[in-house]
């Protein structure tokens, strides 16, 4: 059982701590963006673009996982984290919750009421899973001495929420230079009131500390082969999202909503077993893995060779790493 206190963070421990956010702040652009080809070779050369990820994404992940330290949030409270930051950047933002077109002229299925319900639900779940929990999740691995313990001092996190801020901006001068949507004050209000309300809420699930470990995880490969298989249902509702179909939204909506609290109460039951971090590096494999694949099949159905060949390296990087961090944990526990 594990103490509910947080250890402190001595002075000796400054450079791996400075090593861990900036690793955070590297990946989490890496996995959010570039891993399922959201961030493509190609588009390297528009540099607002590349800034406004790397500022928003890589301040913004290593804010949510500070927070969720010091105020000892349990994996649902950086959930809800999450969800507000899909909603300041896809609502707020970029505006795409919202916009019946999205960024690219492309119609969004299901909207109603001036909102694209069912890509709100595929694209939160997204920036939960992929841009959030998942680098973290990695850089909790190759950092686990510094994995239950604040990493900022107030004037980095300053610095960082300044950034974040600056990467927020750089993501609404895109959207109004792409689009010619623009958000309703009423819809950007209610935005930030949800935004500032699943916050508050976020506080409500602290971490105790306490886990009862009952019977025997899965294999790691089963949670491998389950996190990719998990991984490509949701980019196929992200498809969906665009294509429609003969059935009303709010059935997909309600499908994409009930799949993900299957996939994470089963999740959840399995932590509560012999869980360990060769699990966790499977389920962080599989689940990159379904965002790498996908991002390939993108980028084949777009033609673009440079493309195709960058994001062959991106698979291939992402193997390597999950080998070499595999045969990290074997030599530790051995």
């Amino acid at each position: 059982m594990r103490s509910s206190s947080r250890p402190a963070v001595t002075a000796g421990s400054a450079r791996e701590r400075r090593r861990a956010v900036l690793t955070l702040f590297v990946l989490a652009p890496v996995l959010g963006e570039v891993l399922g080809a959201s961030l493509r070779l190609s588009y390297f050369i528009q540099p607002l673009r590349v800034v406004a990820i790397v500022c928003f994404y890589g301040a913004g992940v290593v804010l949510i996982r500070e927070i969720a330290q010091r105020w000892r949030l349990s994996v649902w409270g950086i959930v809800l984290l999450g969800c507000a930051f899909a909603l300041i950047e896809e609502g707020l933002a970029l505006q795409t919750i919202f916009n019946p077109v999205g960024m690219d002229g492309a119609p969004v299925f299901g909207n109603a009421l001036g909102v694209n319900w069912f890509w709100a639900a595929v694209v939160s779940g997204y920036h939960v899973v992929w841009s959030v929990l998942l680098p973290i999740a990695v850089v909790h691995l190759v950092f686990p001495r510094g994995s239950r313990v604040p990493w900022l001092s107030r004037w980095s996190a300053g610095v960082l929420a300044v950034v974040f801020a600056c990467g927020t901006a750089l993501f609404v001068a895109i959207s109004l230079l792409r689009s010619d949507f623009r958000l309703p004050l009423g819809y950007g209000v209610a935005t930030i009131v949800v935004a500032a309300g699943l916050v508050w809420a976020s506080t409500r699930c602290r971490d105790n500390g306490r886990v009862v470990r009952t019977g025997r995880a899965p294999k790691p490969t089963v949670v491998v082969l389950f996190s990719v298989v998990a991984g490509t249902v949701w980019f196929v509702l992200f498809l969906a999202a665009f294509i429609g179909g003969p059935i009303s939204f709010v059935w997909w909506t309600v499908g994409a909503l009930t799949f993900a609290a299957a996939v994470a109460l089963l999740l959840r039951r399995w932590v509560r077993r012999e869980w360990t971090p060769r699990h966790q590096l499977a389920l962080c494999f599989g689940t990159g893995l379904s965002a790498a694949l996908f991002g390939l099949l993108l980028v084949a159905l777009d033609g673009h060779l440079a493309n195709i060949v960058f994001q062959c390296v991106v698979v291939a990087a992402l193997i390597a790493a999950y080998l070499w961090m595999r045969r990290r944990l074997s030599s530790s526990n051995g």
